[in-house]
């Protein structure tokens, strides 16, 4: 590694339109408000839908009683993330690879808590 320049172990995903397959409402969650206020041209992957979930929750004009369902799912993605990303800078891919596993995991467990009306954000 050199004085200026770092190397990183990293993650990304491969193809988006998986994450719309696989988690819709939180994608019609974190996309409809990024849309708007989000900058042109980004991307819209694995990490992007988990690290931008706490503000598209907070920032939703959802009800709260949705909001207050969706906060601990929401919670625990982003431990999650954090935790990955930790992983990924202290070169253990590892502990990364199966913090992406429990990252996607707790995906689908919000996606499934999330109600269908989030599917009329888009």
């Amino acid at each position: 590694m050199g004085r200026i320049l770092q190397i990183r172990v990293s993650a990304w995903t491969y193809d988006e339109d998986e994450v719309l397959q696989a988690w819709p409402r939180l994608c019609a969650l974190v996309w409809s408000q990024l849309d708007q206020w989000g900058p042109a041209g980004m991307k819209r992957g694995v990490t992007e839908l988990a690290g931008y979930l706490p503000d598209a929750l907070r920032f939703s004009d959802l009800p709260d009683d949705v909001k207050k369902l969706l906060f601990p799912g929401v919670k625990k993605v982003a431990g999650i993330l954090d935790d990955m990303r930790k992983a990924l800078a202290d070169w253990d891919p590892r502990k990364a690879n199966a913090l992406s596993d429990a990252l996607e995991e707790a995906l689908s467990e919000l996606e499934k808590e999330a109600p269908r009306e989030l599917l009329e954000l888009k």
